[in-house]
């Protein structure tokens, strides 16, 4: 049997097999086990020795002690796996899951080389990850989709995250390539993809969505506040959740931000929430109402409040409300019922409009094992139950940009008005999934 074969079928044999440490014991000399005529040496038995020999889940030695085909290291072969030595690493032991795919990247010929630690259990008492010179495979029995290396830039980027405890959980796939050199790598995880590229660099209209709706304060008039609303999680940049009057008629555009959809972050909208993904902080930033772009009055207060969950159309209630709360895994939902300054202006046809009322579902595109080679994890699918009136967009600005022509917005979705008097009527739920060519939403 050749050697590749040899080790295959040693890593075979325990593709189940779940690691039992015992305490170490002395090393002693050279010796054959199990009846069979092979010899166990030096470090290699003395790490056989202290899992338990034959009782450990290596069982029985396959082979005497090997030199590895780069001649670096030693290696013996046994019935649930082998264990491989180093000067530099140490001996210890590889099997299971963890050591097939060790193997499927090329032994200590591939990226990882050899193992530098043991079978480890990680900290949730189920998963397990073993350590290599040049990263570590991590597997958990429902959670990690099979075993998966983590290495280089990615690897520090999750490790600096809190690794398979912080947000993104454990790796669902291997490392990939982007389309081309220059667009770096990207890996996917429980919770949503990282990826990295060499000349990556701040995307400046999330630094510009950042700064308006997260970091400033309120133009006169206006009203901001921001808070950690949601908790951290994977960085998928800053959402923007906007409802504008738009200049589809002459009256519309007297009244509201004379513009139609935009990507600007900083464009103007009756209302806007932005969400950091990664941080979990909201800014909500609500404009002052002008009419024929002279006549100007105050925003109202603006108030946390889960009240904003009730549709009304009271210009009574003087105030603008929002709501936002954590939703399924990963994602937010977002209640507003905003009321324009209108009110106090004292014409009839003004100021007895109704409120802005919409209830927004962010949902994390996930990752489907066994789906497309490609998916975008990285986005949102998005419904909400909301007034015709007035249209409403929604964005995602990521944080980095691979490449100085990358995209710097994503639209999740978009809706256009109908008639201001659909503030008071029936509302519709509009839904889209993902990111495509079309951004317009599906209402019903």
């Amino acid at each position: 049997m050749g050697l590749k074969a040899l080790r295959r079928c040693a890593l075979l044999a325990t593709a189940a097999v779940t690691a039992t440490v015992a305490s170490p014991t002395a090393a002693k000399a050279d010796g054959q086990y199990c009846g069979r005529p092979h010899w166990v040496m030096g470090a290699i038995q003395a790490k056989y020795d202290e899992i338990g020999g034959p009782g450990s889940p290596l069982g029985c030695p396959q082979s005497g002690e090997q030199t590895t085909p780069n001649g670096r290291g030693k290696f013996t072969t046994f019935d649930g796996g082998s264990i491989y030595w180093t000067a530099d690493t140490g001996a210890h032991p590889v099997w299971g899951t963890i050591g097939q795919k060790w193997g499927s990247l090329g032994w200590e010929g591939g990226k990882l080389g050899f193992p530098k630690s043991d079978e480890f259990t990680n900290p949730d008492g189920a998963g397990k990850r073993q350590e290599y010179e040049g990263g570590t495979i991590y597997w958990h029995p429902s959670r990690s989709n099979g075993a998966h290396p983590v290495w280089g830039e990615i690897g520090k980027k999750w490790a600096a995250s809190g690794w398979e405890n912080g947000p993104y959980g454990y790796p669902v796939t291997d490392e990939a390539p982007s389309t081309s050199p220059e667009h770096g790598f990207g890996q996917n995880f429980e919770h949503g993809p990282i990826g990295w590229a060499p000349n990556e660099s701040t995307n400046p209209q999330w630094q510009q969505a950042k700064s308006k709706h997260l970091d400033g304060g309120a133009n006169p008039g206006d009203r901001a506040e921001s808070a950690t609303l949601l908790p951290k999680g994977p960085d998928r940049g800053i959402v923007l959740v906007r409802g504008f009057i738009a200049n589809t008629t002459s009256f519309y555009d007297q009244i509201g931000e004379h513009r139609s959809f935009s990507t600007n972050p900083e464009a103007g909208a009756k209302g806007t929430i932005a969400w950091d993904t990664a941080t979990g902080r909201v800014g909500v930033y609500v404009e002052h109402s002008c009419f024929q772009w002279v006549h100007c009055w105050d925003a109202k207060p603006l108030v946390r409040t889960p009240h904003a969950k009730v549709i009304t159309d009271s210009n009574d209630l003087e105030q603008n409300e929002y709501w936002v709360e954590p939703y399924g895994n990963g994602g937010a939902r977002i209640d507003v019922s905003l009321v324009n300054g209108f009110s106090d202006s004292g014409y009839p046809e003004l100021s007895n409009f109704g409120r802005i009322n919409a209830t927004i579902w962010l949902t994390p595109h996930k990752y489907v094992p066994g789906g497309p080679i490609i998916q975008n994890t990285a986005t949102f699918d998005v419904k909400t139950t909301k007034d015709k009136f007035p249209s409403w967009e929604f964005l995602r600005y990521p944080a980095l940009k691979a490449t100085s022509d990358a995209p710097e917005v994503h639209w999740l979705g978009r809706v256009g008005q109908t008639e201001i008097g659909d503030l008071k009527g029936a509302q519709h739920t509009c839904e889209r999934f993902g990111e495509g060519t079309d951004a317009s939403m599906n209402c019903t």
